[in-house]
């Protein structure tokens, strides 16, 4: 009983953490700053209109997306983040969608963690399992990378509870995992099948192989899991495996000027390695130097320790070694030669099987649990043969005063390392958003953007009554601001961010923006080639997608095709900055908006 409260007291304490990490977000709410790349400005539009559109039929067209596009275009990472923005208000929505995976992070790297060290000093497991939950990681990706340890840790269970019951009834083993599949089936609806989902399961299929050619039950529960895990997928997915297997649009990801570039393998293998990739952060650096040199004293005492901690040495060798066949495979799927073997994969070749990266913030956190747990088996060896050392020489110290200080020192030893761990989560771990909000709790301005001033709906609502109609009868264009923005106020865009667009449109697109790209070659190969930004581009711009009202910034050359535009449906215009030569190109300036606390303000111009 004790040692269940134990591991609920630092769970409780670990939820204490969390409710402390997002205190400047409840604090300063609307005023808060969260990521906008590849969250604010792409993926919380796409929960929003999923959660409006989330009962609809495969042929549904959604008009508020590109001038009207199929429902498959829309596909969210993650089925359970829909719920948030169908049931609550938007912001709120995106507040849960930012705790929800801090919660389950924490969680399962908590129970990994104590699994794997057998549920010793926990409060080693606590500091791993706070600092894996508050790293940067993308929330509208769901559990994708951050409810891996979730997953294992089910796995482990099933694991022992066929190991402890050989003898009982497939039906009863079956009951009694059936707890442990239910957390993998949620997985899959909290995480994206195209960003992990496939080689979670993939790796579940070929652990549970193995374990059948080892005459292992295990085997079957790790299949008929992964099984239930496909089938949720196919469920969430359905809108994208229609579009792909029936081929319901032609998407843009498959136009024939689509380029991949190769990269260089040493620069690619190296960078994984000490880096990892921005959509599954793991920010590792030190941990990678720290855990190399543990693994390398373990192995050099290896003899002197204990039949546990050699155990432990081992695991964090192993788990090195994966993580640097990780970024091997990564450095050789990217590079020249990764390239050309990809061309004989048929429609798998733009598949990124080299995403096995999202499984770098999982094994780096449980390499460092394991690693200090290794330094603190290696540092109390080397202690209590200095205590010997120090006896052999004066034979006036006692077991009573052995054991005081072997207490003193481990009370220190913890102590430093808990300081460590502070400095670690203070300079290392947390966003720039994270501080940026700390420092406004304090009153300090850093000039990043807040959720307020990003969508900044009392501006939005001036315009919508000033328009007069109701938001389904016009369309509208950004310039100088992205699309998302108006999205997330109601308004029906001939733009947007989407990673999955009807290839034609993309076509009827360009002839609008055609003049601006053949000022810009980086905007040529940036539309051409990837395309899923679809946006009116100005070369005096370039990529620069969000511009504020003390910018001053006027456009003096913009060539845009407003009849192509027409053609899209758009009737208005709104630009973040003043269009110099607006009746040039048979614009009309209807009004300039702006509020005291907008960081923006809008033209309104009229096709």
């Amino acid at each position: 009983m004790k040692k269940i409260n134990k591991t609920y007291f630092y769970i409780l304490a670990g939820f204490l953490c969390i409710i402390l990490y997002y205190l400047p977000y409840f604090i300063l709410g609307q005023n808060a700053s969260f990521r906008i790349t590849d969250f604010l400005d792409d993926e919380i539009i796409q929960y929003l209109y999923n959660g409006k559109y989330l009962f609809a039929s495969s042929d549904t067209i959604v008009e508020e997306w590109l001038s009207g596009a199929p429902l498959a275009t829309i596909q969210a990472p993650c089925f359970t983040l829909i719920l948030f923005f169908k049931f609550l208000p938007f912001f709120e929505a995106v507040m849960a969608s930012c705790i929800f995976g801090t919660v389950f992070a924490f969680l399962g790297m908590f129970l990994l963690c104590d699994k794997i060290l057998k549920g010793e000093k926990k409060y080693v497991t606590l500091m791993t399992s706070v600092l894996f939950c508050i790293l940067p990681y993308y929330p509208p990706y769901g559990l994708s990378s951050v409810g891996i340890p979730l997953v294992i840790w089910a796995c482990i269970r099933m694991f022992e509870i066929v190991q402890e019951d050989k003898s009982v009834k497939f039906g009863k083993l079956f009951v009694k995992c059936l707890p442990y599949i239910l957390v993998c089936i949620f997985y899959a609806l909290s995480s994206s099948l195209i960003w992990a989902g496939y080689f979670v399961v993939g790796f579940m299929v070929l652990a549970g192989i193995i374990m059948l050619c080892k005459k292992k039950k295990t085997g079957w529960f790790l299949l008929i899991t992964s099984m239930f895990m496909t089938l949720t997928y196919c469920f969430v997915f359905r809108e994208t495996l229609i579009s792909v297997l029936f081929e319901t649009f032609v998407s843009h990801r498959s136009d024939p000027d689509k380029i991949y570039s190769a990269s260089d393998f040493l620069t690619s293998f190296i960078d994984m390695f000490k880096y990892g990739q921005y959509h599954a952060p793991s920010l590792h650096t030190y941990i990678m130097a720290f855990s190399l040199l543990m693994v390398v004293a373990g192995l050099i005492f290896y003899k002197k320790m204990d039949k546990t901690t050699k155990h432990r040495i081992m695991l964090a060798t192993t788990v090195w070694a994966s993580l640097l066949f990780i970024a091997l495979f990564h450095g050789f799927y990217v590079c020249e030669i990764g390239l050309e073997v990809r061309k004989y994969l048929g429609p798998l070749e733009s598949f990124q099987l080299n995403r096995i990266y999202w499984l770098n913030p999982t094994l780096w956190y449980l390499e460092l649990a394991l690693s200090v747990m290794i330094l603190f088996a290696i540092v109390e060896f080397l202690a209590n043969w200095l205590l010997k050392f120090i006896n052999s020489k004066k034979e006036n110290i006692t077991e009573k005063t052995k054991k005081v200080l072997m207490q003193v020192f481990r009370v220190g030893f913890v102590v430093a390392f808990g300081l460590f761990f502070a400095n670690y989560i203070i300079h290392h771990i947390c966003s720039v958003e994270y501080y940026t909000n700390v420092q406004r709790v304090f009153g300090k301005e850093t000039g990043h953007w807040t959720y307020h001033e990003f969508y900044d709906h009392e501006l939005f609502d001036e315009i919508e009554t000033y328009i007069g109609m109701d938001q389904s009868e016009y369309r509208i264009g950004c310039v100088g601001f992205v699309p998302a923005i108006a999205q997330a106020n109601g308004f029906y865009t001939v733009d947007a961010y989407s990673t999955n667009y009807p290839l034609d449109y993309k076509y009827k697109f360009r002839t609008v923006i055609e003049k601006e790209l053949d000022k810009s070659a980086t905007l040529t190969s940036y539309y051409d080639h990837w395309g899923s930004r679809c946006y009116i581009f100005s070369a005096e711009l370039e990529t620069k997608f969000q511009t504020g009202k003390d910018e001053n910034i006027v456009l003096e050359n913009f060539e845009i095709n407003t009849e192509a535009l027409k053609d899209l449906g758009c009737d208005y215009i709104f630009s973040a900055v003043k269009i110099g030569n607006a009746e040039e190109i048979h614009l009309t300036l209807l009004d300039v908006f702006t509020t005291e606390s907008s960081k923006i303000e809008i033209y309104v111009y009229e096709l």
